[in-house]
């Protein structure tokens, strides 16, 4: 008997990676019957939007402009987003070597590294079925934008429609917001729409109390957590966050704990309940490998990871510094908190402590924490200055074109090189590739004299989408066909890294090699001219478009933080340039 008992539980704990999905849709489906069932019930405190009332003005009150203004901007983002797009930007691999050749991308779970958020790219062996074109993936995500704005426009009915209009605009020019939405491969872009998602389930439900709204805001959560690891913060300082500000009396110290019977606190234990499953199922995954070997990698001291956060998002830091003095002023009564805001906030402030704790940098990591800032220093900003001095409109004023000038400045420099990353490497493909279909004796190698290995392998996937056949490995050996790589930085024969393609040692290119700088290789001109000079043909010059003159090239230098190659380097007198030619 006992036997039979311990044998079920043996196979699900060895198969507890292999068996995610069906785990995880058994998880969902358990709370979202709970959430129906148990946490609906007739509230005995009055609900956080009853109090703050519904001053909010009507959408045909002189608000049509005002969304026809959006629409339009909005089709001039969609045109920004799929402009020059195609599958040669960095990890496209997981879309040239496995969903658009009709293979499933596979977890995203490595507990030597680590790592698990089974979620990340999922959505994308779903949508293998209906499209192979870049148009259609990138359509994905502009779909879930359509979704976030259409969340903030009804979010925060206090607030004028031109008033949540601005607030939609502010989050599009962020940084964050711009590269999580304009490529394929943040999982960043899903968790702000669950966060949407999540907040607007919770304050519906407050003002419903319909097991509807429970229930998506639960189903939120539940997809939010298995998108990201840093989103189990999130979840449990929003809800863990409502709970404290719901339970603590507002006109006398102490706490009220019969207000855990509230249908709000009920849905938000339901959610703390949700992120303790995650943590544990977290915890299983990874034994006995219980350290971040991926956060360790990329570690950095704490100081310096502060300091790029503040170079790079000055949004964040206002956000952090509202924060606390609102925390100060309620904690000494001088102020009534918002509860959901304040929660949404509290949400925020743990998940960005998180990456501050394991010293891990990069913009797009802030896309959820921009959006809650985005929000909650507008939402104040707005309601608080209408009766304010002209001094306070000033320094506000100030502040926000500072905050704008930033952001435009470091949105447009990251959409400026990631379009010309991209289309640069796809017209040095498509020159590959008529050159193989031309001739395929004149393209047996490939020499990359300054490329990684990680652009190597991600290149070498793009070119065999395309049709241009690179060697690679079958059961452990060289396959013997296709084009060779060789590369300078490659140290000893064997895949480039974690796809089957090959890669080969060299110093110097042979007679006949087609030699290929790509746009984002670290080197500079003296170099490049060093290896056209001794070629017999050039078979693509290519210059970053449009191009920069002398006097925009110090501005643009400042801005190299914001790269995800040169974020720690100056930018090279070669930046963006790329070219083939063939080796004399």
């Amino acid at each position: 008997m006992l036997h039979e008992l311990i044998h079920p539980l043996r196979l699900l704990w060895n198969g507890r990676v292999l068996f995610f999905l069906p785990v995880w849709l058994s998880i969902t489906a358990l709370a979202a019957v709970l959430a129906a069932r148990i946490v609906p019930a007739k509230a005995t405190t009055e609900v956080v939007s009853r109090r703050e009332g519904r001053s909010g003005r009507g959408w045909l009150n002189g608000s049509t402009l005002w969304i026809l203004a959006l629409v339009l901007l909005f089709g001039c983002y969609v045109g920004e987003i799929l402009v020059w797009e195609d599958f040669t930007y960095y990890d496209n691999s997981h879309f040239t070597n496995e969903t658009l050749v009709g293979r499933n991308v596979s977890l995203q779970v490595s507990p030597e590294a680590g790592r698990f958020w089974p979620l990340g790219y999922q959505e994308f062996n779903a949508l293998r079925h209906i499209t192979r074109s870049v148009t259609g993936y990138h359509g994905l995500h502009i779909v879930e934008l359509v979704v976030i704005c259409s969340i903030l426009l009804v979010l925060d009915e206090r607030l004028s429609i031109r008033g949540r209009v601005w607030l939609i605009l502010l989050l599009w020019i962020t940084p964050s917001i711009v590269i999580s939405f304009s490529g394929l491969i943040y999982p960043e872009a899903n968790e702000v729409l669950w966060i949407a998602c999540l907040a607007w389930s919770v304050q519906r439900f407050g003002r419903t109390n319909s097991p509807a709204w429970s229930v998506a805001a639960v189903l939120s959560a539940q997809c939010l957590l298995y998108y990201k690891e840093t989103a189990c913060l999130f979840v449990l300082g929003f809800a863990g966050g409502s709970i404290v500000l719901r339970c603590r009396n507002d006109n006398e110290p102490g706490w009220n704990w019969k207000r855990l019977r509230d249908s709000e606190s009920r849905l938000d234990i339901c959610l703390v309940g949700l992120a303790g499953v995650f943590v544990l199922y977290y915890l299983a995954v990874l034994f006995p490998h219980f350290g971040a070997k991926y956060a360790k990698d990329h570690k950095l001291p704490l100081l310096k990871v502060m300091g790029i956060y503040s170079e790079i998002d000055l949004l964040v830091v206002l956000f952090v510094i509202v924060c606390a003095l609102r925390a100060f002023l309620m904690s000494r009564g001088k102020l009534e908190p918002s509860r959901n805001w304040d929660a949404l906030a509290l949400g925020g402030i743990l998940y960005l402590g998180g990456y501050v704790a394991l010293g891990m940098e990069s913009s797009y990591y802030l896309a959820p924490v921009d959006l809650i800032a985005v929000l909650y220093i507008g939402r104040l900003a707005i309601l608080s200055l209408s009766g304010a001095g002209l001094r306070t409109r000033l320094g506000a004023l100030v502040l926000l074109l500072l905050v704008c000038t930033q952001d435009v400045a470091l949105s447009a420099f990251r959409v400026y090189e990631r379009k010309n990353v991209v289309h640069g490497k796809a017209l040095v493909g498509e020159a590959i590739k008529e050159r193989y279909e031309q001739s395929p004796q004149s393209v047996q190698r490939l020499f990359f004299p300054f490329a990684t290995p990680f652009n190597m392998l991600e290149f070498a996937s793009y070119l065999q989408y395309i049709g241009v056949p690179v060697e690679q490995h079958a059961n452990g050996t060289g396959s013997g066909d296709g084009v060779l790589l060789i590369g300078k930085s490659i140290q000893t024969d064997g895949p480039c890294g974690y796809r089957t393609f090959l890669c080969h040692p060299g110093t110097t290119p042979d007679p006949g090699d087609l030699v290929v700088v790509l746009p984002d290789d670290i080197s500079d001109v003296e170099e490049i001219n060093a290896y056209r000079n001794r070629s017999s043909e050039s078979v693509l010059w290519y210059d970053p478009w449009p191009s920069i003159s002398q006097w925009e090239r110090p501005i643009v230098n400042r801005l190299h933080i914001e790269s995800p190659i040169f974020a720690f380097r100056q930018l090279p007198d070669s930046w963006l340039t790329a070219s083939v030619s063939v080796w004399r």
